[in-house]
């Protein structure tokens, strides 16, 4: 008889171990699923961030030889730098939001996501992109301003601002990790409620969120390393060769050309599918700050109770 796994709650009180074994507990059961999504989704924008990724590089080693004053090397440099960030904010909108929508699916079906189809998917990963892109809109904004008061202060008072002042930034950025699984988790909450919730169990579970985020972050880091090392090898040997050799080199030849964007796709999907680990961790964070917090699962049980 085959056994039933366990389900990884979200809501419940976890010490700093048990977050990342009910972290990798959940990837483990649950790795084919996640990479079927996740490659339908994000191998495409993988495909185009390398060719970002290989015309930014081929643009800087042009600017490089010719300097800044060729107009046509300048104008593909930036085309291609925009490439990247384009590519990198809809990679990052699909990954979080395929991601948590997933993990919601997963804790309201019986059988967790086993055998999910895309028309099951569909309305909870387009319900999380919606907020997804609402809630980088918002960020993008108030960074903007942020941004521009610092200055402000800076220039009017003192540059001996900055110091404080990026730390408070850091201080604060480190509750706002909660904002994504409060805000794509939850049904029935604002983006300014969700702002405030992160916010406030962040603040009380300030040095476990950084923690977890540190530590899954360096797991995430190296691994990420063992994919973009033969990436970096392979543009610092065509950047050597083509700094000590005038005429063609192997490195100019289309089948290098092809082999760096073959292995700067593999870095970008790679890098994609490693961050499932930070997305859920901090899932796990949320779920163990709201319960120790609010006690969200008891108040579950006595709704449910009175349903009943």
């Amino acid at each position: 008889m085959e056994r039933k796994e366990r389900k990884i709650l979200l809501y419940q009180e976890r010490n700093f171990t048990a977050k990342f074994d009910d972290t990798f507990a959940y990837l483990r059961q649950n790795w084919r699923v996640l990479l079927k999504y996740i490659t339908y989704l994000l191998l495409p924008v993988s495909l185009v961030q390398g060719l970002a990724y290989n015309g930014y590089l081929e643009g800087s080693m042009s600017m490089a030889k010719v300097g800044a004053s060729d107009v046509d090397a300048v104008l593909s440099l930036a085309l291609s730098m925009g490439g990247v960030v384009v590519t990198s904010i809809v990679g990052a909108l699909l990954l979080w939001s395929v991601v948590y929508a997933l993990y919601h699916l997963y804790l309201q079906r019986e059988d967790g996501i086993a055998g999910i189809t895309g028309e099951e998917l569909r309305p909870r990963l387009l319900f999380c992109l919606k907020r997804m892109g609402l809630s980088m809109l918002f960020f993008i904004v108030v960074g903007a301003v942020v941004i521009a008061v610092m200055a402000g202060l800076m220039v009017l008072i003192s540059p001996w601002l900055a110091g404080p002042l990026v730390i408070a930034l850091l201080v604060v950025s480190i509750p706002l990790a909660l904002f994504s699984p409060v805000y794509l988790l939850e049904d029935d909450i604002t983006l300014i409620e969700a702002l405030k919730k992160s916010l406030r169990l962040g603040f009380a579970h300030w040095w476990g969120t950084l923690a977890i985020g540190l530590v899954m972050g360096l797991i995430v880091s190296f691994a990420q390393g063992l994919f973009t090392t033969p990436y970096y090898i392979a543009i610092i040997v065509k950047a050597f060769l083509g700094v000590q050799q005038s005429s063609d080199t192997m490195t100019d030849s289309a089948g290098y050309s092809f082999l760096l964007y073959l292995l700067s796709v593999v870095q970008s999907f790679a890098t994609y599918v490693l961050s499932t680990m930070v997305a859920m961790s901090l899932a796990m964070q949320y779920g163990h700050a709201a319960e120790k917090e609010d006690q969200v699962s008891m108040q579950d049980n006595i709704d449910r109770f009175e349903q009943l």
